[in-house]
């Protein structure tokens, strides 16, 4: 229970400024947009990827996270997660008016039943002065068939 209670706790405290660079809660949710055949023998599948992470950026434009993700298809998991990213040090261009859009690329490592490797890349999207929406691709690599050579497309919220 005390975990539990400090996840929570680390999660919606996030939000404060370090001395050096900021931290913030990352939540994402991510799905299968294309996964390799499944053998006859396999018998789960990986659908939709839950993420629940606290984002560290520096003001180099580079940015640590950790946390945990939860697996979800015909079996559910849950697994500490973590990895990295490395922002544009400009945005990329402007949606509308005061909507400045970052470009990412990065990865990190999810260790599930067996450790999943990822690249990653994709945008942040300022939606406020507080929080930002993220859209990414990623491309799962693992030693099992479950998650080897799926890739994913999410979405993200820091706050």
């Amino acid at each position: 229970m005390k975990r539990i209670l400090f996840a929570t706790l680390a999660l919606f405290c996030g939000s404060t400024f370090a001395a050096e660079g900021q931290i913030a809660s990352l939540v994402s949710f991510e799905s299968t947009a294309a996964r390799p055949k499944i053998n006859k023998e396999q018998d789960s599948s990986l659908t939709s990827i839950l993420n629940t992470q606290i984002e560290y950026t520096t003001p180099a434009n580079i940015s640590a996270y950790a946390g945990f993700s939860f697996a979800l298809g015909d079996d559910f998991e849950s697994a500490f997660s973590m990895g990295a990213r490395y922002y544009s040090a400009t945005p990329a261009f402007q949606l509308f008016p005061g909507i400045p859009m970052w470009s990412f690329i990065g990865g990190g490592v999810d260790f599930l039943d067996d450790p999943v490797y990822y690249p990653e890349a994709g945008f942040r999207i300022a939606t406020s002065d507080t929080s930002r929406l993220d859209v990414f691709v990623k491309l799962l690599n693992s030693s099992n068939d479950k998650y080897d050579r799926h890739v994913m497309v999410g979405a993200g919220l820091t706050f």
